[in-house]
């Protein structure tokens, strides 16, 4: 077995496990488009038969764009995560940003809605656990 191998299948940090699973889908499909190129490679030097050189052919270009597909789902996943991520370190943020702001205001900032608003119904919702009674 090929040392690269196992550094190609390992577990990317960083990487969410929708992610993941496309990346390995994505190496599975190179590893048997490969597989199906050399199969038709052998039919053209005379060594295979030809039409199982042809279906080789087929079973290369189709695995490997079925690889291209998925390494596109995993660079989409991982883009939404990093996404996800740095808009919650905003939320965060802009929170303590806006802790001493009025209730008013608060209340403003959340019917307007955006990033800012967000973080304003979380300092609402933070100040209304506090004065309930445990």
């Amino acid at each position: 077995m090929s040392p690269l191998l196992p550094k190609l299948m390992a577990e990317r940090p960083g990487l969410s496990q929708g992610a993941r699973e496309y990346r390995q889908l994505m190496w599975l499909m190179v590893a048997l488009g490969v597989a199906g190129f050399i199969v038709g490679v052998g039919a053209v030097r005379g060594s295979i038969a030809p039409t199982l050189g042809t279906l080789g052919f087929v079973v290369g270009v189709g695995s490997l764009g079925l690889a291209a597909w998925f390494g596109l789902q995993v660079r989409a996943r991982t883009l939404a995560d990093r996404e996800r991520e740095a808009s919650s370190a905003l939320t965060v943020l802009l929170a303590a940003q806006l802790r001493d702001r009025d209730a008013a205001e608060l209340e403003e900032m959340v019917r307007r809605g955006g990033p800012a608003g967000e973080a304003a119904a979380l300092i609402l919702e933070g100040r209304k656990e506090r004065r309930r009674p445990a």
